[in-house]
């Protein structure tokens, strides 16, 4: 994230930079280096108003030539010019299928941004926007095999101990997952830690567990 924001303030200009991101359905301030615009970002996420709320996927991006002027965000804007940014370049992280973030070009000086530089800058966001969903997609890969590779340890752990087979294995998980309202893979990975069922009962007793 540090090198999106190094090349778009040397395209665009400005003082600082930063992303916003939205995971898991939530939107997130992530990797602003300087306070100001970690701030300005975490502003926009804590209030739901800015440039980046919500993400859009609009193809020009949003300009505000000066925060001090501006009357869009009634109670970002003013926070912002008192933070000493008054020009704000605000690009969308969009792919063609789903808006993945936003990143956001702060500077001390009113008027800072031009056409050409919005243009730019729009060039870069785009090939960032598809990097990021190219990162995200991987990490939801890796974490889909990683809770499979527990559930299967759990399923190994209680086929062991009960003499049962996977179908049963992984209805007492399902089950032990209803019962707590958590995911499978979250009872999996405290069953290997721990040895014991959710219930306290450990693993290694009498009789199978109850499949529900």
């Amino acid at each position: 994230m540090g090198l999106v924001q190094e090349f778009v303030l040397r395209v665009a200009g400005g003082d600082c930079a930063g992303v916003i991101l939205r995971r898991h359905g939530a939107l997130s301030s992530v990797g602003a280096v300087d306070p100001r615009a970690e701030q300005a970002d975490q502003l926009q996420v804590e209030y739901g108003e800015g440039p980046s709320v919500p993400l859009s996927r609009a193809p020009g991006g949003v300009l505000i030539p000066d925060t001090a002027a501006d009357q869009r965000w009634p109670r970002w804007s003013p926070q912002v010019a008192r933070l000493g940014l008054r020009s704000v370049l605000t690009l969308p992280l969009a792919t063609t299928s789903s808006a993945v973030g936003a990143l956001t070009v702060y500077s001390a000086a009113p008027n800072q941004f031009t056409a050409g530089d919005t243009a730019a800058a729009l060039l870069l966001a785009k090939h960032a926007a598809i990097a990021i969903a190219g990162v995200e997609e991987i990490a939801d890969l890796a974490r889909a095999v990683e809770g499979r590779h527990l559930i299967g340890q759990a399923q190994g752990v209680l086929m062991e101990r009960f003499e049962i087979d996977a179908d049963q294995t992984f209805a007492v998980l399902r089950r032990y997952s209803q019962d707590g309202n958590v995911k499978v893979r979250v009872v999996a990975a405290r069953l290997v830690a721990t040895r014991r069922l959710p219930d306290g009962s450990a693993v290694g007793g009498h009789g199978a567990p109850a499949a529900g």
